[in-house]
């Protein structure tokens, strides 16, 4: 099934238009914004209770196999039923999703087509659901089910690892990256209110896409003149020519980097599987966004400045 038709009900178009229309003015101190993702029957969702979610799969048929003729159905469930993980603390996202998962455990051949869909939903870079932190937890479930070989059980243990790594609270990992006038500068370094880190490749379409995308959205710009918002985007291509020669394409007032040394991928400090991967600090290196798509991450802005 295609991932646009089975979450249009839950995504909405770009946040673009709405951040052109907040202008960014100089920055105060700012309420906490929480990062909530759009439900899937607006309003009304946003009123069901933890008994909703928790009680979501009584009357679904786990015995019965997954067939190609309802595949479609059944994972449009999945996901509605993700799409009210935004509704709830995350303690109950664990409980329900455990629970699911020991449901769909009497059927294996079940069990492991949703432990697919959830990857899929949850961990794939192309897909607008992506949420580490919702992941964590059908991981956490995978990794103590015995029923799983130890091999498998090992791969979902490292994969646990990766995304547990500048988990959204925690203080981000500076490393030391080439500014493009030459000098060394470390990712910690900064003042301003907010920091956006982009990790690109200079080869990557995508990578051009999200660049010009922000290059040319007024509120951002208007965020990073007024002292606001700084962006930092590293280049993690391992050639320095390739790196010089994209400098063209970065905006002036953003900062530009390059990780000489190869330390981000080479010692894992961050979990990198798609170019562009873009975090949202605030003046502390405090991970506010974690790999979380441009709309998310723009929405999240607009709000903060409509709060500030």
């Amino acid at each position: 099934m295609n991932i646009m038709s089975l979450t249009k009900r839950v995504l909405y178009g770009t946040i673009l238009i709405l951040l052109i229309t907040v202008s960014c003015g100089h920055p105060r101190e700012g309420k906490s914004v929480q990062n909530g993702n759009v439900s899937a029957a607006g309003e009304v969702m946003s009123s069901i209770p933890a008994e909703r979610l928790l009680r979501y799969w009584d009357a679904f048929n786990f015995k019965a196999k997954v067939q190609t003729n309802n595949s479609d159905d059944v994972e449009q469930k999945l996901v509605d039923f993700i799409a009210l993980f935004a509704t709830v603390p995350d303690t109950v996202v664990q409980v329900a999703v455990h629970g699911m998962l020991d449901d769909a455990s009497v059927e294996p051949q079940n069990f492991a087509y949703f432990v697919d869909r959830y990857s899929h939903y949850l961990y794939d870079p192309n897909s607008p659901m992506r949420n580490e932190g919702y992941y964590e937890q059908v991981l956490t479930y995978l990794v103590a089910y015995q029923t799983l070989p130890e091999e498998e059980r090992s791969k979902y243990a490292v994969r646990l690892e990766l995304i547990r790594k500048n988990q959204v609270g925690t203080v981000a990992t500076d490393f030391e990256y080439l500014a493009k006038d030459g000098k060394y500068r470390r990712m910690h370094e900064g003042t301003k209110p907010y920091k956006l880190l982009v990790f690109y490749d200079p080869t990557c379409t995508q990578c051009a896409a999200l660049m010009l995308d922000l290059a040319q959205t007024p509120a951002v710009h208007n965020c990073i003149t007024n002292g606001f918002l700084e962006i930092v985007s590293v280049s993690l291509y391992p050639n320095k020519d390739s790196w010089m020669g994209y400098q063209k394409r970065i905006p002036d007032n953003w900062i530009n980097g390059w990780d000489e040394k190869g330390h981000i991928i080479h010692d894992g400090l961050y979990n990198i599987r798609a170019y562009p991967t873009i975090f949202l600090l605030n003046n502390a290196n405090t991970v506010l966004l974690k790999d979380a798509p441009l709309d998310v991450t723009l929405r999240y802005l607009a709000n903060v400045v409509s709060h500030s």
